[in-house]
């Protein structure tokens, strides 16, 4: 019964990050899985339910790996690598269809993105600032003025609105924030170093 939730979940997220989920209905879903529509009103009791819980269940995933990126043993330059790599594989995955959706008709969904990011950005920051400066590749910035900085530009940039506005996607979105973010507080040798990792990766960013 797990593995059949989770399915459900698995496929639904992809659906709705690849054609919106306003357009897209239960009985659409339930044929693409080859499953019944009353298999999903088993687990959710609503579009809005198995919207919210896909949601629930991607932020779930993206913390399980951001955790697992910031526990291992490497350097605090290969983290960033690591974090930027993965962040811009899970948006590459994002159309803007679910862009609009979001701003459009489930702004308060957005809101919960945002909250989960905020959360995490200053766990993540602080924990990286303090491994960088150890390694003496971060500039010596105070740790609330770049946590506060990252956050600020992350909800100003990597937001719905700003998107649609700008015409660009998610994942460019996600490339200038970084970039912009990283130049700024690492030093010269932290800057070479951060050069030299994101070139082991296929993704060029």
């Amino acid at each position: 019964m797990l593995n059949e939730r989770q399915n459900i979940l698995k496929f639904s997220c992809a659906k709705f990050y690849k054609n919106g989920f306003y357009k897209t209905s239960m009985d659409e879903i339930a044929s693409e899985m080859q499953i019944s529509k009353k298999t999903i009103y088993k687990y959710f009791t609503s579009k809005e339910s198995l919207l919210e819980e896909t949601i629930n269940y991607s932020l779930a995933e993206s913390q399980k790996k951001m955790l697992a990126i910031l526990d291992n043993g490497t350097d605090v330059i290969n983290k960033l690598v690591l974090l930027l790599e993965n962040y811009s594989s899970e948006v590459s995955e994002i159309s803007d269809k679910w862009v609009r959706d979001l701003q459009i008709h489930a702004p308060n969904m957005w809101q919960k993105i945002d909250d989960f990011r905020t959360k995490h950005v200053y766990s993540i920051a602080k924990k990286l600032i303090r491994q960088g400066r150890r390694e003496k590749i971060m500039e010596s910035v105070p740790p609330e003025v770049i946590v506060e900085s990252f956050v600020a530009s992350l909800r100003a940039i990597v937001n719905p609105d700003f998107i649609l506005r700008n015409n660009i996607s998610m994942q460019q979105a996600v490339h200038y924030y970084h970039e912009i973010q990283l130049k700024g507080i690492l030093t010269d040798i932290g800057r070479e170093k951060y050069k030299q990792g994101k070139k082991k990766f296929k993704n060029k960013f």
